[in-house]
């Protein structure tokens, strides 16, 4: 008993051609606007944080959190993993340190939160 496959429909009929690539990488190329990563709307208060770690940020010289920041830490701080990737001084430790700092207890435990280091400026 042999079964005949259906025949597979061939959809290179419908990909774009170079010239229809060319054309839309053309117009969108004039149509693109320049933004600035580290201007925001919300500032670390938005973000629900305890008082404490408002009050450290603001000591710090923080105001308002960067693209990254303003992303992530509301995943994290929600128990949501998190993989961020930015270029370097967007603020990615302050995301897994004001994370965990946001979600250790009052009293913490011993051993609350083990974070690892592969830099010696990043552990201190």
């Amino acid at each position: 008993m042999t079964d005949k496959l259906p025949d597979i429909p061939d959809f290179g009929d419908l990909l774009p051609t170079e010239e229809e690539v060319q054309q839309y990488s053309n117009d969108n190329a004039a149509k693109k606007v320049t933004t600035f990563a580290g201007v925001n709307c919300s500032n670390f208060n938005d973000f629900l944080l305890k008082k404490e770690l408002n009050r450290a940020i603001q000591d710090c010289g923080f105001e308002h959190p960067s693209e990254v920041q303003q992303e992530c830490i509301p995943q994290s701080t929600s128990g949501r993993d998190v993989l961020c990737q930015a270029v370097s001084g967007m603020g990615k430790t302050a995301v897994f340190i004001i994370s965990i700092l946001q979600q250790i207890a009052d009293e913490p435990k011993p051993n609350t939160a083990l974070i690892l280091c592969n830099t010696r400026e990043l552990a201190y």
